[in-house]
């Protein structure tokens, strides 16, 4: 009967520690949990999920760019006296227009992961439309067989535009886009007009400031390099009004030059530089 009892209290020690060891988990080693005896009330608690860490994109950019343009032959039309002509009956007509350089900086913002706007200012190279003429000159009833009249006009553009653009996002450091201005330029025009003969010469010179209205639309790609720096490599079509220049001198007749609207072409590089 004393043997039968002790198996019996075996028995029961054997089933009761196989028992707490399957309802108290978080005592065993290997428990997801906890393990050891961490937590020896073996009541599970999860880990908490690391909190995300949130991250901003830049929104504001500032930008610089350079461009080379071509195609930008404006018409030039001289208005009352051509001076030129009025003395040697014909003249010779020179111009630069292209190529051309334009160079500027901007500030923009990024609206959307497709939408951005920025406002530029650049400055266009000097352009110049040049009529001359030589021969025998009489002045006063005496003729000088060495006379020669230069009229010269240069033009150069101060462009500001506020610009949009539409950015396809490809997934890759490559961003093809299509872009489009509206502005207007501050066209300062120069007219300088020379007349020599052996024994005589006039000198005068005239500077007008007209503002005209400018536009563009670009197509082009850019390549962010990291965060804060990308290129950008693109085609431009640039408008830009023309404006006009009147010598009025007390010494000459009234002459005015005009210089028409300019369309060009222009592949420009620039870079941008990311701010949050």
């Amino acid at each position: 009967m004393h043997r039968a009892l002790s198996r019996i209290s075996l028995a029961l020690a054997i089933a009761a520690s196989m028992a707490a060891a399957a309802l108290s988990p978080a005592l065993a080693d290997g428990d997801p949990y906890y393990s050891n005896g961490i937590n020896p009330s073996g009541v599970r608690t999860p880990v908490p999920a690391p909190i995300p860490v949130a991250i901003e994109e830049a929104e504001w950019y500032f930008r610089g760019d350079f461009a080379a343009g071509f195609g930008g032959s404006p018409s030039v039309n001289v208005l009352g006296t051509n001076l030129v002509e009025s003395i040697f009956g014909s003249s010779q007509y020179s111009q630069s227009f292209e190529p051309s350089f334009t160079g500027g900086a901007g500030v923009g913002y990024v609206w959307s992961p497709n939408w951005r706007t920025d406002f530029t200012v650049d400055v266009h190279s000097i352009m110049h439309t040049e009529q001359t003429g030589n021969g025998a000159v009489t002045f006063d009833g005496t003729a000088f067989p060495n006379g020669r009249a230069e009229d010269k006009t240069k033009m150069m553009s101060t462009i500001l535009m506020l610009n949009a653009y539409y950015d396809f996002r490809t997934g890759s450091p490559w961003t093809p886009y299509l872009g489009a201005g509206l502005g207007f330029a501050v066209n300062q025009i120069t007219q300088s007009y020379t007349e020599s003969q052996d024994y005589y010469g006039v000198t005068a010179s005239q500077r007008s400031t007209d503002v005209a209205f400018a536009a563009a639309a670009m197509v082009g790609v850019s390549y962010d390099f990291s965060s804060f720096w990308a290129i950008d490599v693109n085609y431009r079509f640039l408008h830009i009004g023309g404006s006009q220049v009147t010598l009025d001198d007390i010494d000459l007749p009234l002459s005015t030059v005009e210089i028409g609207d300019l369309n060009e072409h222009q592949i420009r590089a620039g870079f941008r530089f990311y701010v949050n």
